[in-house]
C-alpha cells in the first residue's frame, strides 16, 4: 500500500508538473504576442499595402483589447471554472493567430489581432488562479514569481524571435511566420490543457456582472487607448476627452460593484481585496515598474535601429542579456522572496534602476559606436533586478487572497501591469520623440528619455515599504 500511495503521489506531483509548464508557455506566447509584430510591421505594410494607421493598430489592438478583458476574464473564471475559460481563450487565440497569418488586407489583419489580445486577456487570469488552486500558500511564491517574470521577459522574446523570424524568412512565410507560429503550440497547449490543468473554479454561487463588465472595460479602454494612441494622434482634444471621462467612469464602476457587493455579493471586481494592504500596495509596485519596463525597451529599440542601424534581429538580440540576467536569478530570487519578504522588492527595484542609469551611461559615452556587447552586463544587472523585485511582489500580492476571489485578483494585477507598460511607453516614448522632432538629436533624445524608467524603477523599490512583511488574510473572506 505504501508503495501505491507513493506512486500516486508521484504521478500527481508529476501532473501538477506539466500543468504548470502549460500554463507558463501560454503565458508566454500571450505576451510574446504584444510585441512579436513589432519589428514586422515594416514588411507586413510593403506585402498588404497597409496604411499606417493599420500598422499601428496592429499592434496598438492587440493590447487595448488584452487589457480592456483581463479582469472580466478573470471573472469569468471564477463564475465558470479556470480551465474552461483557459481552453476556451487558448482555442480562440489560436484561431485568430491562424486568421492573422492567412489575412490579406490590412483591416483582416487589424481585425484578427483585436480577436488575439480579447481571447488572451480572457485566458492569462487563469493562468494564476490556477496556480493559487494547484499550489499550497508556502509552495506558491517561484512559480508565481516565475510567471510574473515571464510577463516581462513574454515582450522581450517577442522581439527576439518575431526579428528572427522575419529575417529568416522561412518557408518563404516572411512575416505570417510571426502568427503560423502559435498554431501548432496552441493545438499541443490545449490537448495538454484538458489533460492535465484540474477543473476548478469559485466554491460560492456567483453570478455575471454584464453592467460590470461594460463599465469596467470601459473604463480601462478609455484609459489604454489614449495612452497607446495619443501620440500618433498627436494628442488631438478627443485624446485628453477620453482620459479625462476615464475617472468618472471609473467612479461610476465603483460605485456599481460596491452595489452588487451589497445586493448579490457577486461584483465583477471584489473590492474588499482592496483593504488587503498585500493586494493593494502590490498594485502601486506593479505599474511602476511597468512604467520602466515598458519605457525602456522602446526607446533603446527604436534608437539602436533609427539612429544606429541595427537590423530587427541585431535589435532584438541587444536585449537577450535583460532575459538571460533574469534567468540566471531566479533561484537567487526565490530564496530572496522566503528569506527577505518586500525587502527583496525595494532591492530588486534600487538594482533595476542603477542598472538602467548604466545602460544609459554606456549610450552617452559610446554615442555613434556602441554595440549590443557595450550594454550587456548593465542589460543583464537590470534583467536580475527585475526577477529580485517581481517574485516577491506577485507572491506577496497574491499569498492572502481568496480561492473563491483568485480570477478577479489575477486579472486585476495584470491590467494593473497593462495600464504601466502603456503608460511607460507613452511618457518615455513622449521625451523622447519630441526631443527627436525638436532637435532632430537621437543620442539626447534616449539618454534623456531613459530618466523615466530609471526613476520609475526606483519608486517602485521604494513603494515596497508600503507593502507587509507577511501576508495579512483579507478580513471577512478566508482562503478556502
Amino acid at each position: 500500500m505504501k508503495n501505491e500511495d507513493r506512486s500516486q503521489e508521484r504521478g500527481a506531483a508529476r501532473s501538477r508538473t506539466v500543468a504548470t509548464a502549460v500554463l507558463m508557455v501560454a503565458t508566454f506566447m500571450d505576451l510574446m504576442d504584444s510585441t512579436i509584430t513589432n519589428v514586422a510591421l515594416p514588411t507586413i505594410g510593403a506585402d498588404l499595402g497597409a496604411t499606417p494607421e493599420q500598422l499601428e493598430w496592429t499592434v496598438a489592438g492587440y493590447v487595448i483589447a488584452f487589457a480592456t478583458l483581463l479582469i472580466t476574464g478573470g471573472r469569468l473564471g471564477d463564475i465558470f471554472g479556470h480551465r474552461r475559460i483557459f481552453v476556451i481563450g487558448l482555442v480562440g487565440f489560436t484561431l485568430a493567430s491562424l486568421g492573422a497569418a492567412l489575412s490579406q488586407t490590412g483591416d483582416l489583419l487589424v481585425a484578427a489581432r483585436v480577436l488575439q489580445g480579447g481571447f488572451a486577456g480572457i485566458m492569462m487570469p487563469q493562468v494564476l488562479s490556477s496556480v493559487q488552486v494547484m499550489y499550497a500558500p508556502e509552495e506558491r511564491a517561484p512559480i508565481l514569481g516565475l510567471i510574473g517574470a515571464l510577463s516581462s521577459l513574454g515582450a522581450v522574446g517577442g522581439l527576439i524571435l518575431g526579428g528572427w523570424l522575419v529575417t529568416a524568412d522561412l518557408l518563404g512565410m516572411s512575416w505570417r511566420s510571426v502568427f503560423l507560429v502559435n498554431v501548432p503550440v496552441g493545438v499541443v497547449l490545449v490537448a495538454a490543457a484538458l489533460l492535465f490543468v484540474p477543473r476548478s473554479r469559485s466554491e460560492h454561487p456567483l453570478r455575471p456582472d454584464l453592467l460590470g463588465v461594460l463599465l469596467g472595460g470601459l473604463g480601462v479602454f478609455l484609459v489604454v487607448f489614449p495612452l497607446t494612441d495619443g501620440r500618433a494622434a498627436g494628442w488631438a482634444w478627443w485624446i485628453w476627452a477620453m482620459l479625462l471621462a476615464a475617472p468618472l467612469v471609473i467612479a461610476a464602476f465603483t460605485w456599481q460593484q460596491r452595489h452588487m457587493l451589497k445586493v448579490h455579493g457577486s461584483p465583477l471586481l471584489p473590492l474588499p481585496l482592496f483593504r488587503d494592504r498585500g493586494f493593494a500596495s502590490g498594485q502601486l509596485v506593479q505599474v511602476l515598474s511597468s512604467i520602466g519596463n515598458g519605457g525602456f525597451v522602446l526607446i533603446v529599440l527604436f534608437y539602436v535601429q533609427s539612429a544606429l542601424g541595427f537590423t530587427a534581429l541585431a535589435a532584438g538580440l541587444t536585449l537577450l542579456p535583460f532575459a538571460l540576467g533574469s534567468m540566471v536569478t531566479a533561484p537567487l530570487a526565490i530564496l530572496a522572496t522566503k528569506r527577505l519578504g518586500r525587502w527583496a522588492v525595494l532591492l530588486g527595484g534600487m538594482v533595476q534602476a542603477a542598472a538602467l542609469a548604466w545602460v544609459l551611461w554606456t549610450i552617452w559615452s559610446a554615442g555613434a559606436s556602441l554595440t549590443g556587447w557595450n550594454l550587456t552586463v548593465p542589460l543583464a544587472l537590470t534583467g536580475a533586478g527585475m526577477m529580485t523585485l517581481i517574485m516577491p511582489l506577485t507572491t506577496i500580492t497574491l499569498e492572502s487572497v481568496p480561492t473563491q476571489d483568485a480570477g478577479a485578483a489575477s486579472g486585476t494585477l495584470t491590467t494593473f501591469g497593462q495600464i504601466g507598460m502603456v503608460l511607460g511607453i507613452a511618457l518615455a516614448g513622449a521625451l523622447f520623440f519630441g526631443i527627436l522632432q525638436g532637435s532632430g538629436d537621437a543620442h539626447d533624445a534616449v539618454t534623456t528619455a531613459l530618466w523615466v524608467p530609471v526613476a520609475a524603477y526606483a519608486l517602485a523599490g521604494l513603494a515596497s515599504l508600503t507593502m507587509p512583511g507577511a501576508a495579512q488574510p483579507i478580513m471577512g473572506n478566508s482562503p478556502q
